[in-house]
């Protein structure tokens, strides 16, 4: 069974799932690649991966019959549009995150997806990483006890990242900053490792160091887990410099009633329980993959759960959790006050 593929979209984070494709072509192949904005692009990846068709009109994919399935790889604005139409047209998707604007977006996509009986994965690709792999067991474990408190932070800047104009400035592209760009990716990480979250706050901002932009570029926030775990998130789109430096660029520490876990200069575990980390910050030296690799294990992922018609662990049903953390957020951000997220569902 060949698993064909349509890619919708054809930059920064298509060249990964390109790449995805490529390392399974066991498993697909990809037809035809689609830029909206530059045929060029769509032209350059189509020769890349052995001579697809290069075609500048998402609907073009949508409607060929030769296409199976489909890697949504456009701006957050065009993700619903996208996926709800390649799902009435009988298509899997493979949508990259935020699986869209808010929850209801989001929502409608996987009743479509499930209306048309076909899947929906979102490319949450923190979850693939071999090292959070490698943490998610450690807890597992118990190696450091019941959890009960985490920090993470990411500090990136916008401009030096993305040119004047870029739809990345533009909450109507968007659909917010700091928040469904980049905090959705640890959120959605913390879900994995810890389960659902009950209530947030949070304070959002603009520094106006960044070109224009009307979205936030500053973010702060608490959240509570159902289990009763405390979380401290802040994320900055203006920052000149990562001040902690970490084995993944984002900071990550998790607090145990019997030791710890954090990524400072690497992965390192404390553990009172088992003697081979007891004797103090212990680095586990976890290998540093690619950035790629991630994208590359998600997509073979995806294309598992077509051919064996399961699931995926990063399935749209399951983001809807992590895409009404985010809609909480915003508003608690908005009313300065907790929300509980049962009151956003």
């Amino acid at each position: 069974m060949t698993i064909r593929i349509g890619m919708i979209g054809c930059g920064k984070i298509a060249r990964h799932h390109a790449a995805g494709y490529q390392a399974a072509a066991d498993l697909a192949k990809v037809v035809v690649c689609c830029d909206e904005w530059s045929i060029e692009l769509a032209q350059q990846m189509a020769d890349s991966l052995g001579g697809a068709d290069a075609v500048d009109n998402w609907q073009a994919v949508i409607e060929r019959d030769d296409v199976d399935a489909v890697s949504i790889c456009m701006p957050h604005f065009q993700h619903s549009e996208i996926a709800l139409a390649a799902a009435r047209a009988g298509k899997h998707i493979l949508v990259e995150k935020p699986m869209a604007m808010n929850l209801a977006e989001s929502r409608a996509i996987v009743e479509a997806a499930d209306a048309a009986g076909r899947l929906v994965m979102v490319g949450q690709n923190q979850r693939f990483m071999t090292d959070h792999q490698h943490i998610k067991q450690l807890i597992d474990d118990g190696v450091i006890g019941r959890v009960v408190a985490v920090r993470f932070d990411c500090n990136q800047f916008l401009k030096k990242m993305y040119a004047e104009g870029s739809w990345m400035f533009s909450k109507d592209k968007t659909g917010g900053g700091m928040v469904i760009c980049t905090a959705v990716h640890k959120l959605d990480l913390l879900r994995h490792f810890f389960g659902e979250i009950r209530q947030v706050a949070a304070y959002t901002g603009h520094t106006g160091l960044n070109y224009g932009m009307d979205n936030e570029d500053i973010a702060a926030m608490i959240v509570e887990f159902e289990n009763g775990i405390i979380g401290e998130g802040f994320y900055l789109f203006a920052a000149h410099k990562v001040p902690i430096p970490t084995a993944t660029s984002e900071l990550t520490i998790i607090y145990g009633e019997e030791g710890m876990i954090h990524n400072i200069m690497g992965w390192h575990v404390y553990s009172t329980k088992v003697a081979e980390y007891s004797g103090g910050d212990t680095n586990i030296s976890l290998p540093v993959e690619p950035y790629v690799n991630s994208v590359i294990y998600e997509i073979r992922h995806f294309l598992e759960c077509i051919r064996d018609d399961v699931q995926p662990l990063t399935s749209g049903r399951d983001n809807l959790g992590t895409m009404a953390a985010i809609d909480a957020i915003y508003r608690s951000a908005e009313r300065r006050e907790m929300v509980n997220l049962a009151d956003v569902w």
